[in-house]
């Protein structure tokens, strides 16, 4: 927030505010933990979208050994492995699904 109070988007005061709260909201291990992979997840589904829109195929893997991930690949104690996603073309069509039509859970207003 910083340099958004230094570009004149947000007052000082602001910037004092937003920071303590954030800090005060992470001083807890289970909300920081909860932000993460809340955070992750969104990260995750812009990723896929995004992806997708590029003609490419992705699958995310939840089921996964996260010790032997961070073991692999040398991940800094200050990550939280969340999640897998695979990124690229499809060998074969997808098979159906028979989940639910949007319409049926939800409503746009």
């Amino acid at each position: 927030y910083g340099e958004l109070a230094e570009q004149g988007f947000i007052t000082e005061d602001i910037k004092e505010t937003l920071m303590t709260q954030i800090n005060g909201a992470y001083q807890s291990e289970q909300y920081a933990r909860e932000a993460a992979y809340s955070n992750a997840s969104l990260a995750a589904m812009q990723l896929m979208i995004a992806a997708k829109a590029m003609g490419y195929d992705t699958c995310a893997k939840g089921g996964f050994s996260k010790e032997a991930f961070i073991k692999e690949f040398n991940v800094s104690g200050r990550y939280e492995p969340v999640m897998l996603i695979s990124v690229g073309k499809a060998a074969k069509e997808a098979h159906k699904s028979n989940r639910f039509d949007i319409e049926e859970v939800s409503d746009f207003l």
